[in-house]
């Protein structure tokens, strides 16, 4: 344990961390699709299991792991996150508004999932952080918080 009671881990532990993630998350989502098809159905309901929760501790293990890297462009990320709730609050709206301008303006790209997807992604970040942007240098500037958290 190092001084301050946190404990450090060796190099080899923590990529070994990442490379857990990457296999429970392929675990998971075979899982997932053999569930699917024992099933029956076209869809089921969400439910926990074991390889769930597996990922969700071997990616905090991660977070712990890798706490002190230095991660590139950090300070944007960081100032992403303090906006994620507005961005939260107002990405559905976006999504659904943006996919129909899509579907009447180049219905083309809706069957190119490498373009459209990450086309929404970008929009249903962009947009969001724009209105927030346009909010808070408006009169209503006030009423940000209420707002958007």
């Amino acid at each position: 344990a190092a001084a301050d009671g946190v404990v450090r881990l060796n190099g080899r532990f923590r990529w070994l961390l990442v490379a857990l993630v990457l296999i429970s998350f392929s675990l998971g989502m075979y899982e997932w699709e053999r569930l699917l098809h024992a099933s029956g159905q076209d869809w089921i309901a969400a439910r926990e299991t074991f390889i769930d929760n597996l990922y969700s501790l071997v990616v905090l293990g991660v977070f712990i792991a890798f706490e002190r890297v230095k991660i590139p462009f950090s300070s944007q990320l960081s100032r992403l996150g303090a906006s994620s709730y507005g961005i939260y609050l107002i990405h559905t709206p976006v999504l659904a508004y943006t996919a129909r301008l899509v579907y009447h303006l180049a219905p083309v790209f809706l069957g190119i999932q490498a373009v459209f997807l990450p086309f929404l992604f970008a929009v249903g970040v962009a947009a969001p952080l724009l209105l927030m942007a346009i909010v808070n240098r408006s009169p209503a500037r006030k009423y940000y918080g209420y707002l958007f958290g």
